[in-house]
């Protein structure tokens, strides 16, 4: 029977929140020791280290938090998501306003407007047709 090393009781530590299945897989993965879910559980007991499965925020690493079902993250960062989301709405928004309200293209659109109309005007004179103001 192999002893248990401080590296063991470390890792038995970092990983215990993750269960005594992972533990043992992280064990046999690093140290090539392979360990019953008894003996971890026993000697987790005996270090004063829980097992207990506790759930993991992916993004801030937060251990033992509820997470939220849709988005998958703690409170916090789901708020956080959520602004970063506004943020970018709020980003578009404003570069659609900035392209509808744009001067330059306004004042470009308006001499083309004008071009046109002056066109139509010389076409009204020149053959005699009736202009768009005086039409039904």
């Amino acid at each position: 029977m192999d002893e248990w090393t401080m590296r063991q009781n470390e890792l038995v530590r970092e990983y215990g929140h993750f269960g005594v299945e992972r533990v043992r897989d992280e064990i046999y993965a690093r140290f090539g020791i392979w360990r019953t879910l008894h003996s971890i559980e026993a000697h987790a007991s005996r270090i004063h280290v829980s097992l207990r499965k506790q759930t993991v925020c992916p993004h801030c690493g937060t251990t033992g938090v509820r997470l939220n079902r849709q988005t998958g993250l703690c409170k916090r960062c789901n708020e956080e998501f959520h602004l970063e989301e506004e943020r970018a709405f709020n980003e578009l928004l404003q570069a659609e306003r900035d392209h509808a309200e744009d001067p330059e293209a306004i004042e470009e659109i308006r001499r083309r407007w004008d071009r046109v109309r002056k066109r139509n005007s010389r076409l009204c004179k020149a053959y005699g047709l009736t202009p768009k103001s005086r039409r039904p």
